[in-house]
Order: structure tokens, then sequence, then C-alpha cells
């Protein structure tokens, strides 16, 4: 009996005694870990892209900076980067929509505390690289902004219209129509200052940059809708790693209240147990007197 009452003295003198027994069924929770690895897969795969994004970024960059605007490089480029980024919004919608509401509704209880704490660091991540993600492409759609401005002003001095042409053709008319001679040297020369410009430009290329500008005109306003979009998310993710850290706040609090009472508890029982013993002491000294008066009486009567 003492040795029991001893060995639960010792589990509560030292609160590991008992705790990797009690809380191993904390421990393993197969669904939390399965989780916690398909996030972690689909963080590192954003981040990846998020790379690849940022240099398509840096390489258009560089056409600006050294003014080297090829339409059909920078379309090329255009292309990959869009469909880069509707990738990683569709990772990050499935991260936010499937796993992280997953992982947020296992129990609380289920959990010991590194595994609530690896949990707010996965959705801390996970902000922060939908926070990077909403910088780039910011930055892209920027840069592409720039793109689309010098290929209209490219466009805009390139195109011109039949009544532009009209016009100069009059004007170029009247100033040499003062003599017969004059006149039939000046109609060679309008129809090669009127043909030049159009033999220099081909409609087909011109229909084409008219294209790309309408096209990436829609493209900016499919990221910015999709950076709002994104940012919800964002603010969302925010909140519940608030309210987590609180939760892992009160957790600390109260493991530590915990010991604190634990260690009460200890000191109560150790007074317990020493008041326990100088009882049984006492009973035993008590016992051997009154042993010894009756043997003593005992005596007495056989004689």
């Amino acid at each position: 009996m003492s040795e029991s009452y001893d060995d639960y003295n010792a589990s509560m003198v030292d609160p590991t005694f008992s705790d990797d027994e009690n809380s191993n069924k904390y421990h393993d929770s197969p669904e939390f870990e399965t989780l916690k690895d398909e996030i972690s897969a689909n963080l590192f795969e954003i981040n990846g892209q998020i790379a690849t994004l940022n240099h398509f970024f840096q390489t258009l960059q560089t056409f600006i900076t050294k003014k080297q605007v090829n339409s059909k490089v920078i379309n090329n480029i255009d292309k990959k980067a869009i469909e880069n980024i509707q990738l990683i919004n569709g990772i990050i919608k499935n991260v936010n929509n499937n796993l992280l509401i997953k992982i947020n509704n296992i129990d609380d209880l289920s959990l010991d505390k590194v595994q609530l704490i690896a949990r707010e660091k996965l959705i801390r991540d996970v902000r922060s690289s939908i926070q990077e993600f909403q910088w780039t492409q910011k930055n892209y759609t920027d840069i592409i902004k720039k793109i689309n401005d010098i290929a209209k002003d490219s466009y805009n001095k390139n195109v011109m219209t039949e009544e532009e042409t009209a016009l100069l053709v009059e004007e170029e008319t009247a100033n040499k129509a003062k003599t017969q001679t004059q006149t039939q040297l000046t109609s060679k020369d309008m129809q090669q200052q009127v043909y030049i410009p159009r033999e220099a430009i081909n409609n087909e290329e011109l229909t084409y940059q008219q294209t790309l500008i309408r096209q990436r005109d829609e493209e900016i306003l499919n990221i910015e809708n999709g950076i709002n979009e994104i940012n919800e998310i964002f603010k969302d993710l925010g909140a519940v790693i608030q309210q987590q850290s609180s939760m892992v706040d009160n957790i600390e609090a109260n493991i530590y209240s915990t010991v604190d009472n634990t260690r009460q508890a200890n000191e109560q029982l150790n007074r317990a147990l020493n008041y326990q013993r100088r009882s049984n002491k006492f009973c035993l000294h008590i016992l051997f007197i009154l042993l010894g008066i009756f043997f003593f009486f005992l005596f007495l009567v056989l004689i």
C-alpha cells in the first residue's frame, strides 16, 4: 500500500512521470499529419511558382530598360506569366477552401501544444506566401501597363486614318499646283510620300498589335480582380491567426497554471503523508503500551 502511494506521490512530484502515457492519444493524429503534409507541399509549389513569376517580371523589366520592346517575345512571356498566375490562384484557393478549413476544424483537444503551434505556423506561412504573391502580381501588372502604354503610343504613331491621308494629299496638291511641270513632278512625289508609310506598316501587324493591346488590358483587369479576391483570403487568414495565437497563449498559461497547481497539490500530499506516518508511529506506541499492560496483568493473574 505504501509503495503504490509513494509511486503516486512521485508522479505528482514530477508531472512528466505519467505525461507521456496519458498524452499518447493527443500525439497520434493521422488526419492532422496528412493535412499538414499536403499544405506544406502546396506551399512549396506556390513559392516556386512565385519565383518563376518574379523571373518573368525581371525579364520584362530588362526589356524596358534596354528599350527592346519586341511584341512577339513579350507576348510569349505574358502568356506564360498569365498561366503561372492562374495556377497560383488555383492552388491558393484549394489550400484555403479545403485543406485549411479541414485542419482548422480538427478539435483542439485532440492536438497537443506542438501540433497547435505547427498549425498556427502553417497558416502564417500560407499568409506570408499570399502576401508575396500579391506584391509580385502588382509588380507584374505595373510592368505590363508600361509595355502596353509604349505599344499604344507606337500604334497611334504608325496608324494613319484615311481622312488624314486625304488631307495630306490635298495640302500637297495645293502647294505644288502652281505650274504644270511642277504638278506632274509633285504628283509622283505625293504618291511616294503617301504610300511610303503604308508600305512600311503591315496592316496585319497593326491588327495583331491592336489585338495584343486589347488582350493585355483585359489581362490587367483580370489580375487586379484576382488580387482583390486573394486579398479577402489574406484578411481571413489574419483573423484565424489572431484567434489561434490567443488559443496557444491560453494553452501555455494553462500549462503553467497546471504545473503550479500540481506543485501545491504535491506539497499538500507530502504534508498528509508525513502526518499519516506520524499517526502510524503514535498508534504503534499506544499498541505496545496496551500490550505491555495486558501482559503485566496476565502475569499477575497467573501468579
